[in-house]
């Protein structure tokens, strides 16, 4: 039994990466539309290429639409259609053949990403940037080299959201826009949005200040806001890819186009009344090859994902994506679109009602016809349901295209960028003082000259040793010990570098870092913070333990405690259960029995001692009580005279008596055998 069919039955046509000609693009939408479909979402801007003329705006297809020699792998042509773009009556001509055929067509101007071709046209509307001297900061008016990009990826060239002119500028765009397509969406894009320049940047700063956002996730839903605001104003809906969800929900005159990732805030979307169309990128991105995605995956695909489940009815309808890095012609592009873009109508439709996949192929072959009256070339039934042994083949092939030395230096930039990406939202997360984070920052991605700007400026104060380490936990997070522990106990753990620049700046008076030595067990997974104290784990042969740390900012509250020590034996039980049974011991100066004299029975110290059976070390620990008491570090301690350390707390004023009496202050050691009191 037929369905219901759904709203909007769309395919998308990237022009933006390899230009199709007007006719081209004609016998495409006429097929699409004997097949079912009524959107053409048409993505016109890129990274690679800007396909759109304005009229305000010259520049953009003057500089913006042509590109050199380009790789997108090596079986792609690298100079087929890398230039062209389309004239107003070229749009008119299209948009009006497309109405008689019963399509309407979206048109998408990408906000705020995606921007290279855009801002290599207009560079004063990217950013500028903050850098960190010693003198002070210093602001670069244009910091970063924009060009229309040759190769695919994800790249930080974002229009500035701080610039009052460049806002104008992309609704001067939408103006000219909103005339040329009648339709009742406009799509601004809003996906892999890497704000490594909106966090270096004066004006997106002061922007998030007068704001008060929390982040630059929160900036790109204000920007996105903005912009939809100005579109609804104009009687549009506007659409956006489901990343723009990631700094807050939405209104619903905005339409959520979900591919991959943050399904809770999509669900939440849908659950507001929020409508989502739904380009699944497991089932319905037909660039893919056939071995990922083919007609019989499509049949069998569920009309409702997941993230829709008891919200049905806001799923406004399916589209598939034909992204075009490797289609550089209007063949390679029938044979990716047919039949998958007729499966995809037939289910949105709901025409995919069949009790076999014979009798599916056969209405399937039916849709076909059109296309090839049109002169278009679908796929070979064949690999309509491919053969096992035929799909595994194919993603072999894939796979070593992959790993060509071309290709590969193309991952390692973008594999960078994203690891870069992931290292800022981190810095942010853990709280780390702004101008450290700055020149952390600066220092992790000073290997990719061509976005980063210029280098750092060397201090010596530890910000590249920080900046390396913390690309290492990064790492390990996407693909190593870190990778299947929750997120949050990776944030609290990797949160002592912060601890230690904060430190490290309230002994010296500037931030820095000098705790590498440390820090190579938390950004390895050895070493873990759960609650108030950390934990590390240890192995000596077939003996396992775990060492108990108790880090300077901890809260010693027996309630605490406990809470955090229940924490880890849930967190070893899951994910490291050869330790879940192992010992909990502690060695530190703050067990130290010289203690007991030095401060009141009922002191926090001495009830934290209690819950451990003790047993004294033989040597002296001065060097760690002038450090976590006065906060002296090691090279401070060198001169220091015991008649100078302060006294503005009851510990510094009872250990100065008894470091100047003579006192030692041994450490002690042993497991933790009861509750904190």
């Amino acid at each position: 039994m037929n369905r219901k069919a759904l709203p909007y039955r769309g395919f998308m046509l990237d022009a933006a990466r390899h230009f199709m000609p007007v006719k081209d693009v004609c016998r495409v939408i006429e097929a699409a539309a004997a097949c079912g479909m009524n959107r053409m979402h048409w993505h016109l801007t890129d990274d690679q290429g800007w396909r759109l003329e304005i009229k305000k705006y010259p520049l953009l297809t003057q500089v913006g639409a042509c590109r050199g020699v380009t790789y997108f792998g090596d079986s792609v042509s690298e100079t087929e259609n890398n230039c062209g773009y389309y004239s107003q009556q070229d749009v008119r001509v299209i948009v009006a053949f497309a109405r008689e055929k019963g399509v309407e067509i979206v048109p998408e101007i990408e906000v705020p990403g995606h921007a290279s071709a855009m801002l290599a046209a207009y560079p004063e509307y990217g950013c500028r940037r903050v850098l960190p001297r010693l003198t002070g900061e210093a602001i670069e008016e244009q910091p970063y080299r924009y060009q229309v990009m040759t190769y695919a990826g994800v790249f930080p060239n974002l229009i500035c959201a701080g610039k009052e002119s460049a806002v104008r500028f992309l609704k001067d765009i939408l103006d000219e826009v909103v005339e040329l397509f009648p339709g009742p969406e406009v799509h601004i894009g809003g996906d892999e949005a890497v704000k490594m320049h909106w966090r270096r940047c004066p004006d997106c700063q002061k922007r998030m200040e007068a704001e008060g956002l929390k982040d630059e996730r929160a900036l790109q839903r204000s920007l996105v806001l903005e912009i939809g605001e100005y579109l609804a104003s104009k009687g549009r809906k506007t659409v956006v890819w489901n990343e723009s969800l990631e700094g807050g929900g939405l209104p619903p005159h905005f339409i959520v186009q979900h591919w991959l990732g943050n399904k809770e805030e999509t669900k939440a979307f849908m659950a507001g009344g929020g409508q989502v169309i739904c380009s699944d990128v497991d089932f319905y991105y037909v660039n893919r090859p056939y071995s990922g995605v083919d007609a019989y995956g499509i049949w069998r695909a569920p009309l409702i994902p997941d993230y829709g489940s008891g919200c049905e009815e806001n799923l406004l309808g399916l589209e598939c994506t034909l992204w075009a890095e490797r289609v550089t012609n209007v063949e390679r592009a029938a044979y990716l679109l047919f039949p998958r873009a007729a499966a995809v109508a037939m289910k949105a439709l709901g025409q995919d009602d069949y009790p076999d996949w014979e009798s599916y192929k056969t209405a399937l072959r039916e849709k076909m016809r059109p296309a090839e009256a049109l002169g278009l070339t679908p796929a070979p039934e064949e690999v309509w349901r491919m053969e096992k042994d035929a799909a595994e083949e194919e993603k072999r092939a894939e796979e070593r295209g992959r790993h060509a030395p071309r290709m590969e230096e193309v991952f390692r930039v973008n594999d960078g960028m994203l690891m870069q990406e992931e290292l800022e939202k981190l810095l942010h997360d853990t709280h780390m003082p702004r101008p450290f984070a700055l020149r952390i920052m600066d220092f992790a991605w000073a290997g990719l000259p061509d976005f980063s700007g210029g280098a750092p400026e060397e201090k010596g104060d530890g910000a590249a040793e920080a900046a390396r380490q913390l690309l290492i936990a990064v790492e390990n997070r996407w693909h190593g010990p870190w990778s299947a522990l929750p997120q949050d106990v990776f944030v609290d753990t990797l949160a002592c570098f912060t601890r230690f620049v904060k430190e490290h700046f309230a002994s010296l008076g500037f931030y820095g870092f000098d705790r590498g030595f440390w820090t190579t067990r938390q950004i390895n997974a050895r070493l873990f913070r759960l609650g108030e104290l950390e934990y590390e784990l240890l192995r000596e042969g077939e003996q396992r333990s775990v060492a108990l740390h108790i880090p300077s900012d901890c809260r010693l509250e027996p309630a605490l405690l406990n809470e955090s020590v229940e924490k880890a034996k849930a967190f070893f039980a899951q994910y490291f259960p050869e330790w879940q049974d192992a010992p909990m011991t502690c060695e530190s100066w703050l067990l130290s029995p010289s203690l007991k004299g030095l401060l009141p029975p009922d002191s926090r110290i001495l009830r934290f001692q209690r819950a451990f059976d003790l047993t004294p070390c033989p040597d002296d620990e001065r060097e760690a009580v002038l450090q976590w008491v006065y906060r002296l570090t090691p090279p401070q301690q060198k001169n220091v005279s015991l008649d100078a350390l302060p006294e503005n707390t009851a510990l510094q004023k009872s250990m100065k008596r008894f470091l100047l009496s003579g006192g030692v202050v041994p450490a002690a050691e042993g497991p933790l055998a009861r509750r904190f009191e």
